[in-house]
């Protein structure tokens, strides 16, 4: 049976990240309509809400990029980014930078930075020494929000028309002669909706694996077989491939997020006179990452002497599995440490004077980024049968941009089967 897509199609994206509102607009693109629920009570966003750049890593995201940007929604960042050492007033400029200088970064500053942990026993991937392939990844256009990424996704979405409700949750999914139903809970409403498919674009993969088990449970009811188990014996390709999708998607979300804290920190006038960088990579230090001038990003001339930052995930994993402080006292923990940092880092441009800020803010970035990934090659997982594809950072190889493209791609059975 083939879509018509004269307009009266709805799909249901559940999540209103990037990925889950790059889907919506190219399923707004094809005469679909999609109708975006985030569980978020501030707005859409998504991970994008502590992100301080985006980098148009990946030709397809390139071209959604130079598109935004000519909407007036992005903006790029041409600004003095490069390298900083441990120690502070190490800066290498990007443009003399390689991976093995970065490399050689972290083994100069101490043999504790040589050997980082790891979190939980795995590779920390965003505390690799070049944030998000910031330095390495350089030749490509750095963007930021306009006003801010934090707006991106609902400017996308007003931009396009497209539906969005907000502090909405989809309680469970049930797919039945062709179509989804979904318990949809918005404030005291608890109420059912039809969709004719459905796009999973949440940081919890555990829902996702949720929703395939239904799918294999129907798939085996319907089957000769008397349970899983046999079907799995007999090697069907179907209830096979299905009842293993699920077992990675928990798998996956067993293995759980790395939050980082971002920091935002306001010193005095005239702090950055000196500093000869706007946004730099911090590969030798084990409490901060990526340190950043926002002054220098477009539109932020009334931001004065505002610098932003991102922990190492290890910092946040140590200070968040100490359970005898209260959210409140962590991020005062975090405030008071991680400033002290950057003042550190920055103290070589004033005369080895570690100047403190004026105010600090500290906040939990708890969905940053993934530890494990299914390690596919696609950026989606798409079961066109079911018209439902799951996407999202978890898919595919950990990359720095796989949740912005996941949402690009998938959902070919829109156009129709």
């Amino acid at each position: 049976r083939r879509m018509s897509l004269d307009g009266r199609n709805r799909v249901a994206v559940v999540g209103g990240g990037i990925a889950g509102t790059l889907c919506s607009l190219v399923l707004k693109n094809r005469g679909v309509n999609p109708i975006i629920f985030d569980a978020g009570r501030n707005g859409l966003g998504g991970r994008l809400r502590g992100a301080p750049l985006l980098r148009a890593a990946d030709p397809r995201l390139a071209v959604v990029c130079s598109m935004l940007e000519r909407e007036g929604l992005l903006q790029r960042w041409e600004g003095r980014f490069g390298v900083l050492g441990s120690s502070g007033g190490g800066f290498l400029p990007a443009q003399v930078v390689t991976s093995s200088s970065i490399g050689g970064l972290n083994k100069a500053n101490g043999e504790h930075v040589q050997n980082k942990p790891t979190v939980g026993g795995r590779s920390s991937a965003s505390d690799a020494g070049d944030f998000c392939n910031f330095v390495d990844g350089s030749k490509t256009p750095t963007y930021v929000g306009i006003p801010s990424l934090s707006d991106l996704c609902p400017n996308i979405c007003q931009f396009a028309g497209i539906e969005a409700r907000k502090d909405t949750r989809i309680a469970r999914a049930t797919f039945e002669e062709g179509r989804w139903y979904l318990n949809v809970r918005e404030g005291e409403e608890d109420s059912w909706e039809t969709y004719d498919g459905l796009v999973l674009a949440t940081h919890d993969a555990s829902f996702a694996g949720g929703v395939v088990h239904f799918i294999a449970k129907a798939e085996v009811a319907a089957s000769e077989y008397p349970d899983a188990e046999s079907a799995m014996q007999d090697d069907d390709p179907v209830i096979g491939r299905l009842l293993g999708l699920e077992e990675a998607l928990y798998s996956v979300r067993e293995e759980g997020r790395m939050p980082v804290y971002t920091i935002r920190a306001n010193f005095p006038k005239g702090f950055s006179k000196k500093v000869p960088f706007d946004a730099v990579s911090v590969p030798g230090s084990n409490l901060l990452q990526f340190l950043s001038r926002n002054v220098s990003k477009p539109k932020r001339k009334n931001d004065g002497e505002l610098w932003t930052a991102i922990s190492t995930s290890i910092y946040a994993d140590n200070l968040l599995s100490n359970s005898a402080l209260s959210d409140a006292e962590r991020q005062s923990e975090a405030s008071k440490i991680l400033s002290r940092e950057i003042s550190q880092l920055l103290s070589p441009y004033h005369d080895g004077e570690a100047i403190q800020p004026l105010k600090v803010t500290a906040k939990r970035w708890g969905a940053a980024f993934t530890s494990r990934t299914l390690g596919l090659k696609e950026d989606s997982v798409a079961l066109a049968p079911w018209r439902l594809t799951v996407c999202g950072d978890y898919i595919r190889d950990i990359s720095e941009y796989a949740h912005y493209t996941s949402g690009s791609g998938g959902i070919e059975w829109s156009r129709g089967r």
